[in-house]
């Protein structure tokens, strides 16, 4: 996970740690690169992941088991999910 700030606001980038450095296409030819500026950061559990996505304006996340445990946490919604290349990626944007 990496915490980026630009103001006041707050934006997280998590992945799971596998796929951090990868390009993930799908059959369309979209693509998600898992920048290692963006998403690489420092290891965090689970909990501390959730903590900060609380506090965050702006989530990206990357990778199965992230985005399984923050729909589980019930801070994100199934609808701001999608597969890309059998990998789910998730945004939340609060305004």
């Amino acid at each position: 996970m990496k915490e980026h700030s630009v103001g006041t606001t707050k934006i997280i980038g998590a992945c799971d740690k596998e796929l951090l450095g990868r390009i993930i296409k799908d059959e369309t030819g979209l693509e998600v690169n898992v920048a290692e500026r963006f998403y690489g950061g420092r290891l965090v559990d689970k909990e501390e992941l959730l903590e900060s996505i609380q506090n965050a304006s702006s989530v990206n996340l990357v990778g199965n088991r992230v985005v399984k445990t923050v729909l589980e946490s019930g801070l994100g919604r199934e609808d701001n999910t999608r597969k890309i290349g059998g990998v789910m990626f998730m945004m939340i944007i609060r305004i």
